[in-house]
């Protein structure tokens, strides 16, 4: 490539000549923040952030035999420990209260964001960069997982940091960007096994792009990674055993597919009475963007290449994803948030492509922007499962609970989040005893998942990690007890009504041995009271 080439690519197609504007990208962070605050201070932790602040504030020693624990050849746990080490560091800080732990997640996504805009700025021109930035900013996915106390959006900052590096190392970087490469894609990989199947197409690059000179240095970076990897990586096939034996995650089907490319727009969940309103938005952008993007290829625009190389890393992991889910079920439509934030923008660059009849461009952006308001809106609205109201259920439960009655929980999707927030005031804060001891709380029970099932997913080494074991069986946890509140969320209940069940076992068996007093409602939680 020439040096003008180099030099295009460094500043964009037009950086000799567009300026970058430094106070559009931090207005648009400043947007990111704010839309990023809503809920986060009002939604409590579902199962899965409740479970990861309780299981890092344990420390990487206690994580790793939680995790690493061999039985039977089978893992304790599926994920690396690269996000959970970080959230301990973090807690140590900050905090293990539900804001600051979803603090955490806010920064990682405005980072996501700015890294979204200097990828953008190094393909395309300063205003195609500012555009995608914007969608980064207000798209319900990328908003979603910049909450939530999980692993997904450091992993998109990891991957996408490497897309930019090796974007740069492949345009004829020095060897610290090679370097930089195979260390992101090696961090990628201890935040999630997942991780491969966006690093695999993106290692494909040189093939595809006619750059053979380059895939000798790929497979390097790529040797490098792996070898940083490797104390991890042998344990990932007892992990495996661990997804193979028990794991939730059912096989996809065509509608999945679907489902994914309105996850990257409208991110999903939407009112049922939006919904048509959202697939028609979608499909319209979508549309316009296709055809901006052979008006790009037929135009020949020079920017047509890096168009359709963002295309590609949105589409090729999904594909991968879901052909190896034919296999072993693995299809998870968050660990596809880097190729849904690529999605958009190619978007981005689709509707601002050369010959692109203006009307279609700005209903194109008009159609995204609708989805994004709808996508918002079903986002911030939502308070079904799995979510509930557990300081709510808590304060109720410390008012009633009588001397000899238990609370147990039908199973840990409940049980941990409420046992999270047992131990802190309503507003997510830890309380302590007069003698500076932590707070216990209220004492919370629950029942074991079937063994082998795809809820078995909370292993006895980490139920031990936790401090949180679960009861041998239900006529055990109830022994001695005067009354019983019983906490599940009401689908599980319609979950075993539609398999042919007259009632929820639990129930019946607690009807056979104490009388139903009551039956309390928190939003889809159920708390039924027994008594003798």
């Amino acid at each position: 490539m020439s040096a003008k080439s180099n030099s295009s690519d460094s500043n964009g197609p037009e950086g000799a000549v567009e300026r970058a504007r430094p106070h559009e990208i931090w207005l648009v962070l400043l947007l990111a923040l704010l839309v990023r605050l809503p809920t986060l201070f009002s939604r409590p932790l579902w199962y899965d952030e409740a479970f990861a602040a309780l299981f890092s504030a344990e420390g990487p020693r206690a994580m790793s035999y939680g995790t690493l624990l061999v039985d039977q050849g089978i893992a304790a746990d599926v994920h690396p420990l690269g996000y959970y080490t970080l959230l301990w560091i973090w807690q140590a800080v900050s905090g293990g209260g539900p804001v600051a732990v979803r603090a955490l997640s806010v920064i990682l996504g405005l980072v996501l964001v700015y890294l979204g805009y200097r990828l953008s700025r190094r393909l395309f021109q300063e205003r195609i960069a500012i555009v995608a930035a914007l969608m980064f900013a207000l798209s319900p996915f990328q908003v979603h997982y910049s909450q939530e106390v999980r692993m997904y959006v450091l992993l998109s900052v990891l991957l996408l940091g490497a897309t930019l590096v090796y974007r740069r190392a492949l345009m004829g970087g020095s060897l610290q960007y090679w370097l930089a490469f195979a260390i992101l894609g090696a961090a990628a990989q201890y935040t999630h096994t997942l991780a491969a199947l966006y690093l695999i197409p993106l290692g494909l690059t040189p093939l595809w792009r006619r750059q053979a000179s380059k895939l000798g240095k790929t497979v390097l970076a790529g040797l490098f990674a792996m070898m940083l990897y490797l104390p991890w990586l042998v344990y990932v096939p007892s992990q495996l055993s661990r997804v193979r034996w028990a794991y939730w995650i059912p096989q996809p089907g065509p509608a999945e597919l679907v489902r994914t490319w309105l996850v990257f727009v409208a991110g999903l969940p939407v009112p049922q009475s939006l919904l048509a309103v959202v697939l028609f938005s979608t499909v319209l952008s979508t549309t316009f963007g296709a055809w901006g993007t052979i008006r790009g290829w037929r135009s020949k625009d020079p920017s047509f290449q890096d168009g359709i190389w963002l295309l590609y890393l949105a589409v090729a992991p999904v594909l991968l994803m879901y052909l190896i889910s034919y296999w072993q079920p693995v299809y998870l439509e968050r660990a596809l948030l880097t190729s849904g934030a690529l999605f958009l923008i190619w978007l981005a660059w689709a509707l601002s492509a050369p010959r692109l009849i203006p009307l279609f461009a700005w209903t194109g952006r008009a159609a995204l922007l609708l989805t994004f308001a709808l996508g918002l809106y079903g986002y911030y609205s939502y308070g079904g499962f799995p979510y509930a109201p557990w300081p709510l259920l808590n304060d109720f439960l410390r008012v009633e609970l009588l001397e000899q009655e238990i609370v147990l929980h039908s199973n840990k999707i409940t049980a941990l989040p409420s046992r999270y927030y047992a131990e802190r005031t309503t507003s997510g804060l830890e309380t302590e005893l007069a003698d500076g001891t932590l707070n216990p709380g209220l004492e919370h029970r629950y029942l074991p998942d079937p063994p082998g099932t795809d809820s078995d997913t909370l292993a006895p080494a980490t139920q031990e990690v936790l401090g949180f074991l679960a009861e041998p069986d239900l006529d055990r946890a109830i022994s001695g007890a005067s009354g019983v509140w019983f906490v599940l969320f009401s689908r599980e209940e319609l979950d075993y009504l539609a398999e042919g069940y007259a009632a929820h076992p639990s129930l019946e068996k607690l009807a056979e041995q104490f009388t139903l007093d009551s039956v309390s409602q928190f939003g889809e939680l159920g708390v039924y009271h027994y008594v003798k």
